[in-house]
């Protein structure tokens, strides 16, 4: 701060005793350190706010960097899921016409007698066409063929 050496100090105690006195020279002392030491706490907190702000500036600039990775990614990911809609849109309609010729000649196959079927021979009867051995179809009411007829 101040080049201040021992000898200065020394001269300015010198003058101090002399204009003061002894008996108001402690008190000046302690009322001087006392404003030295308000000076140096305004100062340090002074510097310590503007290290606050300049990390908390740099905090936003990190942040913001992130935050602007993310949306880059995120459009990414959005490209790629319509890339993987529209290729199973694709592969949908290249399987739909093999599916609605195999569909009209399994609704052409069957036809039911009688209305009392219940519909969930039906749902078990898709299962069964679609090969489906992992779902347990717990059992409801038997369906026996004899209601059920055949067309030619």
């Amino acid at each position: 701060m101040l080049d201040v050496g021992f000898s200065e100090l020394l001269v300015f105690g010198i003058i101090a005793l002399l204009v003061l006195g002894p008996d108001k020279l402690p008190e000046a002392a302690r009322f001087a350190a006392k404003w030295y030491s308000k000076f140096k706490r305004v100062i340090s907190n002074v510097q310590n706010d503007i290290d606050r702000e300049l990390r908390l500036s740099e905090f936003r600039e990190q942040m913001q960097n992130e935050m602007q990775r993310i949306q880059e990614l995120e459009q990414k990911v959005q490209a790629q899921m319509q890339e993987l809609q529209q290729q199973s849109i694709i592969a949908a309609e290249k399987k739909l016409p093999a599916a609605e010729s195999s569909n009209k000649n399994l609704s052409l196959t069957y036809h039911f007698i009688k209305p009392t079927v219940p519909s969930f021979y039906f749902f078990k009867m898709w299962i069964k066409q679609q090969q489906c051995a992992d779902v347990y179809i717990p059992p409801v009411e038997t369906v026996y063929p004899a209601q059920l007829q055949v067309a030619v």
